[in-house]
């Protein structure tokens, strides 16, 4: 019993279809896994956001003009002089 021509050309066409679906699967897998690390990353950043508001905060609340002293070239110089 021969092979008709119709049964050929669905075979042929299968493989390429298979490996489509192969690569759409991957493909969907792969977006969801960045959109999970994309998600992760919004809520880092968002909390670091925040500490760092709250780091400006404390520097701007904080009266730094008492306890240091002016800088002198004279008398402060590296010991490498």
């Amino acid at each position: 019993m021969t092979k008709q021509p119709y049964d050929d050309d669905q075979a042929s066409f299968s493989a390429p279809i298979e490996d489509l679906q192969v690569r759409i699967a991957f493909l969907d897998d792969l977006v969801d896994q960045l959109n999970q690390q994309m998600a992760l990353q919004t809520q880092e950043i968002a909390i670091l956001k925040k500490q760092m508001q709250l780091l400006y905060q404390r520097v701007e609340s904080a009266d730094l003009s008492e306890g240091i002293a002016p800088f002198d070239p004279l008398t402060n110089r590296p010991p490498h002089y």
